[in-house]
């Protein structure tokens, strides 16, 4: 399993998690989001509707006050991980941050041991 690790910003691991959920429950009656992703070059049908739930996770790590000490992981199902990840900084990431504003997520960093 793939697992990308960015500085929290002003979503919580939830708040993030629902935005993919929504997300996968808009797809397939949505044509400007399969539009979105065909622009993106991410298949849409690579990612069938019974494998969706559950192939992006969301979970936090570390504690604190400060925010910089708390990661936020994102999680791909080993299945599709390659369309996921494309799917998830090309699309996702992108539309949380247009939404939210850049501050949302922060960027990538390495993973901590």
């Amino acid at each position: 399993m793939t697992e990308l690790w960015y500085g929290r910003g002003t979503r919580t691991a939830d708040e993030v998690q629902r935005e993919i959920d929504n997300f996968w429950a808009e797809l397939d009656a949505s044509d400007e989001l399969r539009k979105e992703l065909a622009d993106a070059g991410v298949d849409p049908s690579a990612v069938p509707a019974p494998d969706r739930p559950g192939a992006i996770r969301v979970s936090v790590r570390g504690a604190g006050i400060d925010p910089t000490a708390v990661a936020l992981i994102v999680a791909f199902a080993p299945a599709a991980n390659e369309i996921l990840v494309s799917l998830w900084k090309q699309v996702l990431l992108p539309r949380i941050r247009s939404r939210y504003g850049r501050d949302a997520i922060q960027d990538e960093r390495a993973p901590e041991p």
